[in-house]
């Protein structure tokens, strides 16, 4: 148990430092490519981070347990608003510009009327599967969004800002190395805690539904956290917004492409699917509405977590035969 607990320590350790890490380079790659922050998370950071939700969907999609991929991508979505982003409110706060929020809401829409085809094609329709024609279409979104948010997100600066190429390409490995130790280190937390768990006796239902739940949002977390601090609030929001589109787009498009994709546990689903609708409204009103997210903001978020895994446990229940 001391050997699991000192793995833990050292890996929350240096989660912390690694996030910092990629926060402080994507910020001089900001600067240099003349890209905003929010572009930056969009987009660069936003997809590194998706890398454990990526692996897992293709690996479970591969192995034939596709409904893992779409629980998997709706659930990280639904971590990353109210996991991920209530807590970066809660211990800090988080301010939007508005041009920034309004590129949020639009993000939201655009994962809202996904989420709503699901909902109508598995629950009204009777057609639970996620095709490869689906999976194609999803994947074309993809690239229509990062089309879309390279073009409208540049911008021009007055002067030079003194980050030379030699520097630029310094940022750009350090920023990957950083990636790098924030999935090793999240992986290893995961892991160690798992381990430790099982060795105090709980379940393994509640380690499913809180430890690995939360496991593939750590690097989310933790970078967000890096950079909430540091109010760089348009890279935070920025990294978890856009994980959420890569998610529902690149992630599940390229596990239903390779292996269409059939709903086992329809209630465990429609809980989901409805949670993820509930994020997407409820930060859509507290970005545009509000455009600051306190204490109060956070604290409701984390509830909302809370909530969550207690009907998901409930609905689990009902799917099991």
């Amino acid at each position: 148990m001391l050997l699991e607990l000192a793995i833990l320590l050292v890996s929350l350790a240096a989660l912390a430092w690694s996030a910092n890490l990629v926060s402080d380079k994507a910020v001089v790659l900001s600067e240099y490519f003349h890209i905003s922050q929010m572009a930056i998370g969009f987009l660069l950071i936003a997809a590194s981070t998706s890398i454990p939700e990526l692996a897992v969907s293709v690996m479970a999609s591969i192995t034939g347990q596709g409904a893992i991929s779409a629980g998997n991508v709706f659930g990280s979505n639904i971590a990353d608003i109210f996991l991920v982003i209530g807590a970066c409110a809660f211990f800090y706060k988080i301010v939007l510009r508005r041009e920034d929020a309004i590129e949020v809401g639009g993000v939201l829409l655009v994962t809202s009327v996904i989420t709503l085809y699901f909902i109508y094609s598995t629950f009204v329709l009777g057609y639970p599967v996620i095709g490869r024609l689906e999976g194609a279409v999803l994947l074309l979104a993809f690239g229509a969004y990062i089309y879309y948010v390279l073009k409208k997100k540049k911008f021009t600066k007055n002067g030079d800002n003194g980050i030379t190429k030699k520097d630029a390409l310094r940022a750009f490995a350090l920023f990957f190395v950083g990636v790098t130790l924030v999935l090793i280190s999240s992986g290893l937390a995961v892991d160690s805690a798992v381990k430790l768990s099982e060795l105090a006796g709980i379940s393994q239902s509640f380690i499913g539904a809180t430890i690995l739940a939360v496991g593939t949002s750590l690097p989310e977390l933790s970078v967000e956290l890096a950079a909430v601090k540091k109010k760089r609030y348009a890279l935070a929001i920025g990294d978890a917004i856009g994980s959420t589109i890569t998610n529902i787009t690149l992630v599940l498009g390229v596990a239903s492409l390779l292996n269409p994709i059939t709903i086992l546990a329809p209630a465990s689903f429609l809980t989901i699917l409805l949670f993820a609708m509930l994020a997407n409204i409820i930060f859509f009103y507290m970005t545009l509405a509000e455009r600051k997210i306190g204490r109060v903001e956070g604290a409701l978020l984390l509830l909302s977590y809370v909530a969550f895994l207690a009907v998901l446990v409930g609905a689990e229940k009902i799917s099991v035969p």
